[in-house]
C-alpha cells in the first residue's frame, strides 16, 4: 500500500474515532453543530447538566438534549473495522533503522539515556554499565507504558473540558443575574426619579398658588394708589388754567398730597430651588462609601483660638473661654478648624457629625488667604453646606441657596470627585442627597469645619461596618459609627 493511500486509510479511522473515549464510534449520534459521539460517551457527558448541553468539541448550545441516530456513520465504522491495520503493514515494508555513528542495524535500547543503539554503540564507552534491552523487548514495554497512560491522561482531558464547560454556564450565569439585577434597579430607579418629579412639580404649584395670593394684595395696593394718582392728576390738571385767585386758593393741601403721596413697594418673591433627592440605594452612596471613605483628622496648627481638638485629632469643642492669643489674621473669624493635609485630586468621601444653632462643613481651597478659611461671610474658594440662624443654606462661589430639609440631618456626609469636579453632600439620618456644587478645581482641597457660636462639639467619624434599620421608607442601611 503506498504512503498516500495509507494516509487516506488513516484519515478514516480518525473520522470514525469517538472525540470523547478516541475509539471507534459505537452507536454513533449526530449534534447540531454536526460532531459525532458514541451515544453513551455524550450522555455522560452531560451527566448532572440542566437547560444547558454544550458540544464537547465547539461547546455550541444543544437545547434539549437534541441527538440523531447516525445509521449510516455506523455502517462505515463496521467497514472501516474490517480494514487492515496501516500501523502493521507500514512495519513489513518499513525498512530497519540504521545507526547514524556507525551506519548499523539499530537493535537495542538504552534504559537509562532512552536512546535507540546499534551493537557497537554497545561497547562504547558512553554506554558501558547501563542496562540495554533488545529493541522489540523494549517497544512492548513501552507501548504497555503508553497504553497505561491512555486512560490517565482521557481522564484528565475530560476533567478538563468539563471544567472549561462549567466555568462557560457560571459565565453566562452570572451575565443573566446581573442583566436581571440592572433591569430592576434601573426600574426602582425610573419609579425614584418619577416619584421626585412629582412631588418636586406639586411642591412648585403649591409655592406658585402662595406667591400668587401674596402679589394679589401688592396688585390691590398698585390699583388703589394707580386711582388716587388718576384723581390727583385730574385735579392738578384742572387747578392748572385757573385764573390766579382760584388757582392759589386751597392750593396747600393738593401741593401737600403730590409731594406725600408714595408708590407702594413692588413685592419680591424668590422661588425655593428643587432639586432630586433620591434614597440611598438609588444615589449610589453605600459603593461611595466602601470605596472611598477617608480617615480625615484636624489640624490643630488651624484652629480658631476658641476651639478646642481632642487628642485624636477627630472632635473639635467650642471652649468657653478664649485659649491664648487669638493669631494674626483671625479676628472676628468664626470658629472653625481645617482638615489635616489636602485632596489635589481623586474620590474622597468622610462624615462629620454636627449639631447646634450654627456649624458649617464642606471643602475651602489650600491657597485662599488663611482669615478667608475661617469666614462663613466669604464663600470664595469653599464650598460649605451648614445651618445658620435657624435655616439650612448651601454656600460657594455662586452664591447662597437656601436648602428645605425636612429633618435635622444629624450628620453630614462630604463626597469629592476631584476630576469631575462636583462636591456633594449627604444626610446621616436617611442617606438622603442635600445638595451638590459643580466645579473646576484647579488647587489643593482642604475639608473644612465650623461649629459657629454652637456649643454642641463637632466630631470626624469612621465608618466600618454596615447594619440595616427600619424606618417608614422601608430598610435602610444604617452605618456603625466609630471615631
Amino acid at each position: 500500500m503506498g504512503n498516500s493511500s495509507a494516509a487516506s486509510l488513516a484519515q478514516l479511522q480518525a473520522e470514525a474515532s469517538c472525540p470523547i473515549c478516541l475509539d471507534y464510534l459505537r452507536d454513533p449520534v449526530t449534534t447540531d453543530c454536526g460532531h459525532n459521539f458514541c451515544h453513551s460517551c455524550l450522555l455522560q457527558r452531560w451527566e448532572g447538566l440542566q437547560g444547558d448541553f454544550p458540544c464537547p468539541v465547539c461547546l455550541q448550545h444543544c437545547p434539549d438534549r437534541s441527538l440523531r441516530r447516525n445509521t449510516q456513520l455506523c455502517h462505515m465504522v463496521d467497514v472501516v473495522k474490517q480494514l487492515p491495520n496501516t500501523e502493521g503493514e507500514g512495519k513489513q515494508q518499513e525498512e530497519k533503522p540504521l545507526c547514524e555513528k556507525h551506519h548499523q542495524v539499530l537493535s537495542l535500547f538504552c534504559e537509562e539515556d532512552l536512546e535507540l543503539l546499534c551493537p557497537q554503540c554497545q561497547v562504547s564507552c558512553d554506554h558501558q554499565d547501563h542496562h540495554l534491552v533488545p529493541m522489540e523487548q523494549a517497544a512492548a514495554c513501552h507501548r504497555k507504558r503508553l497504553k497505561g497512560s491512555i486512560e490517565h491522561l482521557t481522564k484528565q482531558f475530560k476533567e478538563a473540558n468539563k471544567a472549561l464547560e462549567i466555568k462557560v454556564l457560571e459565565l453566562r450565569e452570572h451575565v443573566q443575574r446581573q442583566r436581571l439585577e440592572l433591569a430592576s434597579d434601573f426600574a426602582q430607579l425610573n419609579r425614584a426619579v418619577d416619584r421626585e418629579q412629582e412631588a418636586a412639580l406639586a411642591r412648585l404649584v403649591q409655592e406658585e398658588h402662595t406667591i400668587h395670593e401674596q402679589l394679589g394684595a401688592n396688585i390691590a395696593a398698585f390699583s388703589d394708589h394707580i386711582w388716587e394718582l388718576r384723581g390727583l392728576l385730574q385735579e392738578v390738571t384742572e387747578r392748572s388754567v385757573l385764573p390766579g385767585a382760584q388757582l392759589l386758593r386751597g392750593i396747600g393741601p393738593v401741593l401737600g398730597r403730590c409731594e406725600s403721596l408714595k408708590c407702594p413697594e413692588v413685592y419680591s418673591f424668590q422661588l425655593r430651588r428643587e432639586g432630586c433627592s433620591l434614597p440611598a440605594q438609588h444615589s449610589a452612596l453605600q459603593k461611595i462609601i466602601q470605596k472611598f471613605t477617608e480617615d480625615v483628622i484636624l489640624d490643630p496648627e488651624s484652629a480658631h483660638p476658641d476651639l478646642l481638638v481632642s487628642e485624636d485629632r477627630k472632635s473639635a469643642t467650642l471652649a468657653r473661654k478664649r485659649q491664648g492669643v487669638p493669631r494674626a489674621g483671625r479676628s472676628g473669624a468664626e470658629p472653625a478648624v481645617l482638615g489635616l493635609g489636602g485632596f489635589g485630586r481623586g474620590r474622597r468621601y468622610w462624615e462629620v457629625r454636627v449639631g447646634g444653632a450654627t456649624w458649617a462643613v464642606g471643602l475651602c481651597t489650600d491657597s485662599a488667604p488663611r482669615p478667608r478659611a475661617w469666614l462663613l461671610e466669604d464663600p470664595r474658594g469653599s464650598w460649605t453646606v451648614g445651618r445658620r440662624e435657624g435655616a439650612y443654606e448651601a454656600r460657594g462661589p455662586a452664591g447662597t441657596v437656601p436648602l428645605e430639609l425636612k429633618e435635622d440631618p444629624g450628620g453630614i456626609g462630604v463626597y469629592l470627585d476631584y476630576e469631575l469636579g462636583v462636591i456633594s453632600f449627604y444626610s446621616f439620618k436617611d442617606r438622603s442627597h442635600i445638595y451638590s456644587f459643580s466645579d473646576t478645581f484647579s488647587e489643593v482641597l482642604k475639608p473644612y469645619f465650623s461649629i459657629g457660636c454652637s456649643s454642641q462639639p463637632l466630631t470626624i467619624y469612621w465608618i466600618k461596618t454596615y447594619r440595616y434599620r427600619s424606618s417608614h421608607r422601608g430598610s435602610v442601611k444604617e452605618p456603625d459609627w466609630h471615631p
